[in-house]
């Protein structure tokens, strides 16, 4: 009777464990789920927007057909003659390297940060498929994109230099409501605010948008580059939009790179181009000319200012926290040192990573963001892969070939990750190709034009 009843205390305790196992994976896979960003995959059609967004005659599908073949110039069947500020060269690059590692999705966008020239417009969908409506799309999460506005509010602000070290408590990754207002003392760390965006490390990230900037000027800041307002382009292009909670917590969610913030990659091209313009966002523009039959000119886009963003000297700051991403942060491994890569003997990358999983079903996001060269930016890119369980290339590469690409650098294979999944990577530099002939081994002075 006793051996009976020890049997049955046992079971108990077997089925209590199982059952708080049970609950305790429930917890986390509700966490997990919060964080999906639950949003369908992206159709094919053209964004939606008002009547006339097409600009000077040229239809969509004129366009479309353009930008899917790479070619910078077409005739439509009327015979008019459309030029757009396409780099051939660039746009091409990018296609061929998504279709090589043939991601489920991928999109990028580049232009001159200081003309506004959009010299690439790439969407590429598994298959080898050419949409070049996705970099016009905002259905992408930011994730850590936004802590470069995060970071631009506090120093707007005067409440932190980039030097400032933030205590943090628990690691970097993780935000808990008790460490927002992490103090010194046994088991704290602390990191400067340039260290913090070269790392995107979301505990200091967090503190800083709670304790640094507040709800109300991060909303101020998102709108001031460009969140919530409609981008003028000649085609239309998705408003990128966030919510911004007042709530401590979710605030530094938000902050941080974990909140409902949406954008598309022109825009975050732009944003780049804004920081590597002093602060002047350049209204963009894909259509350069457009003549008749004759020759005679019907249009002729002409470079304009679409807003201010920052101060010239928060700019200059942003920038140089942002070079530390290349050199010690999490694109080191994809740019590599200046001693394995000749672009960076030459030049200095300044970007922002971001990273995050959503959609339905589950997709990982793999932003990179950024401009160079830092002394006189000529090029502000926006790379987004957008990866299955299986995948080999982030958003870095994809980066790092651009600049290479455009400034006529060789080219390199992705580097091998820890955490990869799917077949082994390949690393190294193997297989490099040589310099495109007639292009420099490195950039003019900064005039912010192209070195031809």
């Amino acid at each position: 009777m006793r051996e009976t009843g020890r049997r049955g205390a046992a079971w108990v305790r077997i089925l209590a464990g199982a059952a708080a196992a049970v609950a305790v994976w429930g917890i986390f896979r509700g966490i997990g789920e919060a964080n999906r960003f639950h949003l369908r995959p992206p159709g094919r059609d053209l964004p939606e927007q008002e009547e006339g967004a097409v600009a000077h005659g040229a239809t969509p599908g004129e366009l479309h057909r353009l930008l899917a073949s790479g070619k910078s110039e077409g005739t439509t069947e009327t015979g008019t003659k459309i030029v757009l500020t396409l780099d051939e060269r660039l746009q091409r690059d990018i296609f061929e390297l998504f279709r090589k590692y043939d991601p489920p999705y991928g999109a990028f966008a580049a232009l001159e940060p200081e003309t506004g020239r959009v010299l690439a417009l790439v969407g590429y969908r598994k298959g080898g498929e050419s949409d070049p409506w996705l970099p016009l799309k905002a259905l992408y999460p930011a994730a850590s994109l936004i802590k470069v506005v995060t970071a631009a509010a506090a120093l707007e602000r005067g409440t932190i230099t980039p030097g400032e070290e933030i205590v943090y408590r628990g690691g970097i990754y993780r935000i808990t409501r008790r460490n927002i207002h992490a103090k010194r003392g046994r088991g704290a760390s602390a990191m400067s605010l340039e260290e913090a965006i070269a790392k995107s490390a979301n505990s200091v990230f967090g503190k800083v948008a709670v304790n640094h900037v507040g709800g109300e000027a991060l909303e101020e800041y998102m709108e001031k580059f460009g969140f919530g307002q409609r981008i003028p382009f000649g085609l239309p292009v998705e408003v990128s939009r966030g919510e911004v909670p007042r709530d401590e917590y979710n605030l530094a969610r938000t902050g941080a790179g974990f909140g409902e913030v949406y954008v598309s990659p022109l825009h975050m091209a732009m944003v780049m181009a804004a920081i590597g313009s002093s602060g002047e966002m350049p209204q963009p523009f894909l259509v350069e000319r457009i003549e008749e039959p004759g020759g005679e000119a019907l249009y002729e886009a002409s470079p304009s200012k679409w807003r201010d963003t920052v101060t010239p000297e928060t700019a200059e700051a942003l920038l140089r926290m942002m070079v530390k991403t290349i050199e010690i942060g999490t694109s080191h491994r994809a740019f590599g040192s200046p001693s394995s890569t000749p672009l960076l003997q030459d030049m200095e990358v300044a970007g922002k990573t971001g990273s995050v999983s959503g959609w339905s079903p589950r997709m990982r996001f793999e932003w990179f963001a950024g401009v160079a060269p830092v002394e006189g930016p000529m090029l502000a890119v926006a790379a987004l892969v957008v990866n299955s369980s299986r995948w080999k290339i982030k958003g870095s590469y994809v980066g790092k070939e651009a600049f290479s690409s455009y400034f006529g650098y060789p080219h390199s294979n992705p580097p091998s990750y820890k955490k990869a999944r799917g077949k082994k990577k390949a690393g190294g530099r193997k297989g490099s190709r040589s310099k495109a002939p007639g292009k420099p081994t490195k950039p003019a002075a900064p005039t912010g034009k192209r070195p031809r």
